[in-house]
């Protein structure tokens, strides 16, 4: 690409359709103009498709169909960390690139995870449903475990679970950590004990922290198997992704005494059924998909996302490529 060549990128997600002061910054001077319709709507949407030479998303399906209609689409950025809203094999059959934003939030969904097992621990979510019902007693809930006893489990080694790793640090006895493609360097560097199987990380584990990938390998990685390998007095956090944890299997343990406790940021569909048993576990803390949240974050993802697709577009390739 070149600066004299006219481009049109879309952008649907992080902003409205009257504000993209930031994105326009990015994208002076490249030739590049911004077509940006109003937040859910879809016909707006499917209209702008195939005239885009680049697609930035930030929850929208992309599915086979709405790739079909990208005749001149070369770059598609999601504005998050996790592709699995992409039909990757129909955007690689179409030759366009794919790209993620990896970096924006890592300390907000690493105190984010921190925050949810400390709660845990410490035993609030009792403590906040007694209170909310009027009753003013310490003893009514389970006896706290002491979190310098305790051991911290990361199912996942990538840079969330080691900055996650590092806030844990203080508060826990140990840090463990199982993953298929371990960094040993960053885990010795760290302090980190590595497991070498997801079972036997399962049966150390005091809290267990979640960072990996969704993908079709991974879905229901959490089962009704794996845990029932947990002690009765673990806890799990969930900050990656709802469908890595059987949600069936998971109220199953709950309810039955297989884990202490668990903590979610996300749920296998959201925005996710009321009606759904978990809501009446008093053993589980529930966020709407608010991990990633901050002021600082929501900006960082929209200007890394257009930096991005400005790079991809004019110079070929950018940093972050997925496909």
């Amino acid at each position: 690409m070149t600066l004299a060549d006219k481009l049109t990128v879309g952008i649907y997600g992080m902003m409205n359709n009257a504000e993209h002061s930031l994105e326009d910054r990015v994208f002076e001077g490249s030739g590049v103009s911004i077509i940006n319709p109003a937040w859910k709507d879809d016909a707006a949407f499917q209209k702008m498709l195939p005239d885009l030479d680049g697609l930035i998303v930030l929850t929208t399906e992309i599915d086979r169909a709405a790739v079909e209609k990208m005749k001149k689409c070369k770059v598609l950025v999601r504005q998050g960390l996790g592709v699995d809203n992409f039909d990757l094999e129909a955007v690689k059959e179409r030759g366009i690139q794919a790209y993620n934003v990896p970096d924006y939030c890592v300390d907000e969904v690493t105190t984010h995870a921190m925050t949810l097992a400390l709660m845990l621990v410490r035993n609030m979510t009792y403590y906040m449903s007694d209170i909310s019902d009027k009753v003013w007693n310490s003893l009514k809930a389970p006896q706290s475990a002491r979190a310098g006893e305790l051991t911290f489990a990361l199912a996942g080694f990538g840079r969330m679970a080691q900055v996650v790793a590092v806030k844990a640090k203080p508060y826990f006895k140990e840090i463990a950590a199982y993953d298929p493609y371990m960094n040993k360097d960053a885990a010795s560097r760290l302090g980190v004990r590595v497991v070498d199987t997801l079972e036997d990380l399962l049966r150390t584990a005091d809290v267990l922290s979640i960072h990996i990938p969704l993908t079709d390998a991974t879905r229901h990685m959490f089962n009704e198997e794996r845990l029932s390998l947990m002690k009765p007095t673990a806890y799990l956090v969930n900050t990656a992704r709802g469908s890595l944890v059987d949600g069936k299997a998971l109220c199953r343990a709950l309810s039955e005494g297989w884990i202490a406790g668990a903590a979610t940021d996300v749920m296998e569909i959201e925005p996710p059924s009321f009606d759904d048993p978990l809501f009446t576990l008093k053993n589980l803390i529930v966020t709407p998909h608010a991990a990633w949240r901050s002021d600082a974050a929501g900006r960082d993802l929209r200007i890394f996302a257009a930096q991005t697709m400005r790079k991809a577009l004019l110079e070929g390739e950018a940093p972050n490529r997925v496909l």
